[in-house]
This record gives structure tokens, sequence and C-alpha cells, in this order.
């Protein structure tokens, strides 16, 4: 009876409806309270079942399981080879790549051996996916040409494209874009046939992929395009939000931060709607880097932050450290080099903890940068050192490239040339690779002019099934022929002619993309206009039009007072008028200087000068102010610092700045200006103590779009012009600029400039 109420419990464990709850903790704990006195082969399927259950809740519990039923199942070939292929791949699913790998190796050698032909094949295939993960190319490849050359024979087809596919990834991997475009088209090929959309779409995802690396984004776009729109029929939520964060990516590339991150925004909805925190997390992190490139500070910080949350409840080292390695870029983008370099740091000990040897490679090359260009530490060395040997450990030839780059750099600035030249020449094999590279792209162009599936962009759309058209253009060839002995010919100067039409469309096309990507930049630059243009339009119909028509009444009033004999009156309409001229005028003063600036009518020509002297000529410009408000300027800097760019500019820069500072200053208030020199730029910082201003309005300031604007502490007026000629001018001089402020205590302006011609690149000289 005992023995029956068990047997009964066990096939209601089996049944649909449990089936439905299977990870709930009741049914677990039931189906483990009946297996201490299971055995036979109700107790591997209660065990396979238990399996099952843990997959998701528990997966090392479920390993464990599947462990017991290989041993339980040795005896019996088949069934074993059948376990071991799962606890394989659950090997896999825990990250156990050499466990994994002894598995499949081990049901590999029993289905050669019983010859289960289609057995083979799959576990050749996973096995060369475990080498793929693991970055083994070479072997992996040769595992999924063995299981091709198999499916090729006994498969079905959807076996053949998922290989072939496979192989495409392993390729792309490589960085073999050309060999990586050919199986992909060949899966997709074979997948249009078969009508399987979801496949459909993932190849086409995957082409984007190569176009992406490729640098081709328009291209990539179209692809991303393509398989969002098929997923969108299929109304698989979770492959829409990975398009969509796909294409997110591209725009970002392409610069339009809008289009990204109304994308990105989409994708992050989606996932949050379907719950899978991984996805969420990885779209956050999207995020906060769009909006550090909108110098959006706030809003890229609390982007990363949610995203460092979720990877902590999941306890992501890996991509924690990636999102602390974003954030050390944010803070560098901000020229706070401290606390990037603290970023950086936690990041690199996250890598270590987890031996992820291209994170270590990133990060310490990312301290040793900062600390060889901003601090000149020699720390930097071992940092630079410990990059470039993790970037040959794991054969990253982008990181190669960079890591040795650095240290030619740095041995070059301590004067020791062999070291130097040791590892230019490693930077010099990179860039043999870059060469190699550009042919590859050659090569890719050549592939996509004669590959029948690339012929034009509505090709895709057929793809799904052989047309009829061209099925009937191919009997006819053969009929033609079958019928005229002379086609031959007739037929090769046709492929002449096809193939020379194809490369006349594909250099059409190429030429194009080209005009398409210019028109985006041109599309950028019309923006930038159009905002120049209003701002402009509204200087002169708001700041201008105002005081003139102040200037108007008062001097009215003026003309009116000379009838009375009191002089007071006329005193102080002049001294009003006079205030309301000087103002006018630097008002036009600066749009006639911004204006010019726009037009690449403002010549440049830099040379040397001493910091201090010029800071003292700015000052003395503006000595009525400051002797108004009775401000207090104080130098912390050494008087004998000098810097490289053209004076009139900076001049220009350092009175618009340290007007700002007395404007905004309380009477009687301080203004500090310090310089710090760097290695190659001297970075000058201007604080004042006055009523600084909020972090959504700091920024603003830099902004053409900027509608912010204050007034001064003693109701000075300004245009908000000001503030953009020095931007346009520092940059020119191969500068930054950036601020700081706390609203009620004040604000600091900073300020970089090249200490020498060697940053001056960017910078149009004068002609002599």
């Amino acid at each position: 009876m005992l023995q029956l109420f068990r047997y009964i419990l066990f096939i209601l464990l089996l049944t649909p409806t449990n089936l439905l709850i299977g990870q709930n903790q009741d049914q677990i704990l039931k189906a483990e309270e009946l297996l201490i006195s299971t055995s036979g082969k109700e107790r591997v399927a209660l065990l396979n079942e238990l399996s099952r259950l843990y997959i998701d809740i528990d997966p090392d519990k479920s390993v464990e399981y599947t462990k017991e039923i290989v041993i339980l199942t040795a005896d019996d070939p088949i069934k074993k080879s059948s376990n071991l292929y799962n606890l394989g791949n659950l090997y896999r699913r825990v990250n156990n790549y050499r466990l994994a790998l002894d598995c499949q190796t081990q049901a590999l050698e029993i289905r050669r051996q019983i010859n289960d032909i289609k057995g083979t094949a799959s576990c050749l295939n996973n096995i060369g996916e475990i080498y793929k993960i693991l970055n083994k190319h070479e072997e992996a490849l040769n595992y999924f040409n063995q299981s091709l050359k198999i499916r090729q024979k006994e498969g079905s087809p959807k076996e053949v494209a998922y290989t072939l596919n496979n192989i495409g990834s392993t390729y792309w991997l490589k960085k073999d874009y050309a060999s990586s475009l050919e199986f992909y088209l060949k899966s997709l090929e074979i997948r249009s046939k078969l009508g399987d959309k979801s496949d459909i779409s993932s190849s086409l995802n995957n082409l984007g992929n190569v176009y992406k690396n490729l640098g081709k984004y328009n291209k990539a776009l179209d692809y991303y395009a393509k398989a969002l729109e098929i997923r969108q029929e299929i109304g698989d939520k979770t492959l829409i939000a990975f398009s969509m964060n796909d294409i997110g990516g591209i725009y970002w590339r392409l610069n339009n931060y809008n289009e990204s991150l109304s994308y990105y925004n989409k994708s992050l909805a989606l996932r949050k709607e379907i719950g899978n925190k991984r996805y969420i997390a990885a779209t956050l992190k999207n995020i906060g880097t769009v909006y550090k490139d909108l110098n959006e500070l706030d809003y890229s910080l609390k982007s990363y932050n949610e995203s460092l949350k979720i990877y902590d409840e999941l306890n992501d080292l890996k991509e924690q450290a990636n999102v602390f390695s974003s954030i050390g870029k944010l803070y560098e983008s901000y020229n706070n080099f401290d606390k990037s370099l603290e970023y950086h740091k936690i990041a690199l000990n996250l890598h270590r903890q987890i031996g992820n040897t291209k994170g270590i490679a990133y990060s310490s090359n990312s301290i040793g940068e900062i600390l060889m260009k901003y601090f000149i530490s020699e720390e930097a060395k071992t940092y630079l050192l410990s990059a470039f040997e993790h970037a040959n450990q794991c054969k990253d030839r982008s990181l190669q490239k960079i890591t040795s780059e650095n240290l030619f750099e740095y041995f070059s600035n301590q004067g020791d040339y062999k070291k130097a030249l040791e590892y230019f020449r490693e930077f010099s094999s990179t860039q043999y690779d870059s060469i190699v590279d550009q042919i590859d792209k050659g090569k890719i162009a050549e592939f996509e002019a004669n590959y029948e599936i690339s012929k034009n962009k509505n090709e895709i759309k057929s793809l799904k099934a052989y047309s009829r058209q061209q099925t009937i253009v191919i009997y006819l060839f053969i009929a033609l022929i079958i019928l005229a002995g002379g086609i031959g010919y007739i037929a090769n100067k046709n492929i002449k002619i096809r193939k020379e039409a194809t490369q006349a469309l594909t250099e059409k096309n190429t030429e194009l993309e080209e005009i398409n990507s210019r028109l985006k930049e041109t599309e950028v630059s019309l923006r930038d206009l159009n905002l120049t243009k209003d701002k402009i339009f509204n200087i002169i119909s708001n700041d201008l039009r105002t005081p003139f028509n102040d200037m108007k009444v008062m001097s009215s009033k003026l003309i009116q007072s000379f009838e009375q004999p009191e002089i007071g009156s006329q005193k102080d309409l002049s001294q009003n008028i006079r205030d309301l001229s000087f103002h006018t005028s630097d008002l036009v003063e600066k749009l006639l200087s911004w204006s010019a600036s726009q037009s690449g009518k403002t010549k440049f020509a830099a040379r040397a000068f001493n910091l201090k002297e010029l800071l003292d000529y700015s000052l003395s410009k503006l000595s009525e102010q400051q002797i108004e408000k009775n401000v207090k300027i104080i130098f912390n800097l050494d008087s004998t610092i000098k810097a490289f760019a053209d004076t009139a500019s900076m001049t220009e820069t350092f009175k618009n700045l340290l007007s700002n500072a007395i404007k905004f200053s309380y009477r009687e208030g301080k203004i500090t200006i310090s310089a710090r020199e760097k290695k190659y730029l001297v970075e000058l910082e201007i604080t004042d103590e006055g009523v600084g201003m909020s972090k959504t309005n700091l920024h603003k300031i830099f902004r053409l779009d900027n509608d912010y604007l204050a007034l001064g502490t003693a109701q000075e007026k300004g245009a908000g012009i000001g503030l953009l000629l020095c931007k346009e001018y520092v940059e020119k001089n191969g500068g930054k600029i950036w601020a700081d402020s706390e609203e009620g205590k004040g604000s600091s302006f900073f300020i970089t400039i090249p200490k020498s011609d060697k940053l001056m690149g960017s910078v149009p000289q004068a002609n002599h």
C-alpha cells in the first residue's frame, strides 16, 4: 500500500499541472522527500525532474542531481552519453567550462562508438561553442567544421544553419569579418528557405554586428531595422528589446544621442516589463554612456548607479567592474582625475578578483594613462606594463596597440629610447594588422559584389524562399545551354557584364553611404547653425532692443531736465546712459566676436606668453567693475608659468571669466585665481564665493540651446554669450573648459591651455 502511495505521488509530481509550478519550493521538498526511498528507473526519472526544477533557482543543485543520473545510467551507453551531454550543458551554464568540456568529450567518444551520427554532430557543435567562449578560436572552428560536415550529410537544414551561424560568430570574434559575413549569409540563406522568422531575424542581427564592427553604421542600422521589423511581427518582446538596444548603440556611434536615448529607453521599458534584471542593467549602463556624451553628469551617474545596484544583486562582478570603468571615464571627461583613478582602481580590483585578463588590461591601461599624462607619476609604468602583459595574454590586438603605444610614449618621455624602440616595434606590428583589416574590408566589398544575396537592398525580403522568378531564370538558362552550343561564350560575356554592373552598383552603394554619412554630419552642423542663428536673433530682439529703448527714454528725460535748475537729476541720467552704453557696447563686441568665430573668420596666432602677465592685463580692463564692488583678487600661482596660445582670444576669455566672477560676487567678496602645471598643459582655476548655481543650470551654461540667464548680485544683466565665446576660444586653442558650482557657495571655472605647440595641431596657425 505504501509503495502504491509513493508511485501515485511520483506520477502526480510529473503531471503537466505540477510542471507549471515546478519551481515551487513545496514541490521540490516533496520530490526530495520521495527521493530518499526511491530507486531504479523511478529514481532516475525523479532525479531528472529535480534537476529541471532546480535549473533556474540553483543550477549547482541541478548539476549534482544530473551527476547521479550519469552514475546510475553508466551501463547503458545511449543513456550515459545523453546524460553526459546534459551534464556538460549544465556545467557550461554555471561557467565551469573545464568540466563542461570533459563531459561533452566523453559523450562524443561514446556516441562515436555506438555510431550515433546525429548525436556526434551535436557533441562536436557543443564542444566548439565551449572553445568559442574560451576564445580558443582555431579549436572552435575545428569542431564546428566537423559538426557541419556530418550535418550537411545527415542533419536537418535547421541544424546546418545553426552550425554555419556558429562558424560565422567565431570568425566575428576573430575579427575576420570577410569570413564571418560569408558564413552568416549562408546560414541566412537556409533559414530564409525554412521561413523561421526568429532564426531569420537572428541572422540579420548578426550581419548588423559585422557591419557595426566594420564602422559601416548605416548598413548595420539597415540590418538591425529589418531584424526589428520581423521581431515585431513575431511579437517576441525579448528579441524586440535586443534589436532596440542594438539600434540605440548605432545611433550613439553616429552621435545622434537623442535617437539613441529613444531606442535605449524603449528597450529598457520592454526589459522591465519582461523582468530580466541582467538586461535591464545592461541597458541602464548604455543610457549612462549616452548621458555622459551629452555632458549630463547627474543623469549619467544616476543610470550607472542603478545599473551597479542590479549587478550587485546578481553578484556579477565582471559587469560591476565594467560599470566602475565607465564611471571612471565619466569623471575623466570632466577632468576630475582623482575621482577617475578611484573608480578605475575599483574596477581593476574586481577584474583581478575574477581573473578577467582583458578587464585587467583595460583598467590597468586607463590608470596608467591618467598617471602618465596628468600626474606625471613613475607609478604609471607599473600599470602600463601590467596592461601590456595582460593584453598579450588575451591576444586582443586593439588593447595590444593601445598599451604598446602608451609604453612607447612613457619611455620616450623618460629618455629611455632603447625601451621606447622596443614598444614602438610592438605598436608597429599592430599597425600592420590594421592594414590587414583594410585588405579584409576590400575582400568583403568584393564578396558582397559577387554574392547573390547582397545584390540589392530588397533581396533580404525575398530570402524567405527561392522566388519563382529566380527558378524560371535558372531553367531558361539551362534550356538555352541545351539549345545553343555557343551559349557558353555569351554566358561568360554576360557574367562579366553582370560583375561589372554589380561592381558599379557596389561603388554607387558605397558612395551613397558616404553621402548619407555626410548628410548626417551636415544635419548636426545645420542644427548648430540654426541654434546659433536663433541665439543671435534672440540677443538682437531682446538684449539689444531693451538697452536702446532705455537709452531713448533716458536721453529724452535728460533733454527735458535742462529746463530745470537742479543738476542732480542730469548727472544721474548721464551716469545711467553711460553705464548702459558701456554694457551695450560690450554686448555688441561679444556678439561680433562670436559671430566671426562661428563663421571661421577669426584668426589665431599662437605664441608663448606669461600667464600672470596676461591675467593682470585682462584684469586692468575690468578695474572699474572691480573697484565698484570692492572685490579682492587673490593670485595663487607661480608668476613664471608660461602657456602657448593665441593671446588675443585668451585675453577675451580671461576678461569674460573674471567679469562673470566679479558680477556674481557679493560686495567686498573674494576671487581666487590658481594655476597648476601638468605634463602638457596648464590648468587655470577662477573661483568666486558668490551666488553659485544649481547642478541643473550648471549643465546648461556652455550649450547653444541654453535658456539660463541670471542677474548679478548688483542686478547686472547678461546675454549668456560670454561663456559660449570662452568655450569657442579655449577649444580653438587646444584646451578644455568646464565648471563646478554649488548654489549659495560660489562657482569655479576651469580651463586648460597647452604649454607648447605639441598640442596645437587643431589650432589654425596664422601665416607669417
